[in-house]
């Protein structure tokens, strides 16, 4: 007897919380972590974080808008992506880079 195997795209198990859910969970549980990064390196460190989940979620809006896909930013992933990509540069990084990293980040990676 042979058996078969359904192969499909993940997530391969169902819950009732929606990707939006967990992604604000994702980020409510990284705000202590930013928290102590601004007391830890100042302002500035706010300052990339902010500058870097701009730069994912308006890429993430844009390159969807070009691809004719339904814009998702709302699902709270680019931002998630901004954050941690964030948490990953020096507090005194030039301006520039989390911009291009975010970018970079969303519309290549």
């Amino acid at each position: 007897m042979e058996k078969t195997f359904r192969v499909s795209s993940s997530p391969h198990v169902l819950d009732k919380d929606s990707v939006s859910k967990i992604m604000l969970y994702v980020v409510l549980a990284l705000s202590p972590a930013l928290l102590g990064s601004v007391y830890f390196f100042g302002w500035r460190a706010l300052w990339v974080t902010a500058l870097t989940v701009v730069s994912t979620v308006v890429t993430e809006a844009i390159v969807q808008k070009m691809m004719n896909r339904p814009v998702t930013v709302t699902d709270w992933s680019a931002v998630v992506t901004g954050i941690l990509l964030a948490f990953n540069m020096p507090a005194d990084v030039p301006f520039y880079l989390p911009i291009v990293g975010g970018i970079f980040a969303i519309a290549i990676a």
